[in-house]
C-alpha cells in the first residue's frame, strides 16, 4: 500500500482502527495486558502503607503476576 496519496488523518485512523482490532482480539481471546512493573503510585502506596522499598514492591508485583499465569 502507498502512502503518496493518504493524508496523516487517514493514517492515523488506519492505525487507531488496526489497534483497536488487535485490542479486540485480544480480549477475545481472555489475554489482558499488564504493567511489567509497579508504577509510581504502586510503589508510593506500597512504602507509604507498608514501609517497604521499591525493590520488595516490584518483587512482589512481579510474583503476584507470574501467580495469575
Amino acid at each position: 500500500m502507498t502512502h503518496q496519496n493518504m493524508t496523516a488523518s487517514t493514517i492515523g485512523s488506519r492505525a487507531l482502527a488496526t489497534a483497536l482490532d488487535a485490542v479486540s482480539v485480544m480480549g477475545q481471546t481472555g489475554h489482558t495486558m499488564t504493567l511489567a512493573s509497579p508504577n509510581p503510585t504502586i510503589s508510593k502506596v506500597g512504602s507509604l502503607k507498608n514501609g517497604l522499598n521499591e525493590d520488595t514492591i516490584r518483587q512482589f508485583f512481579v510474583d503476584m503476576i507470574e501467580a495469575e499465569q
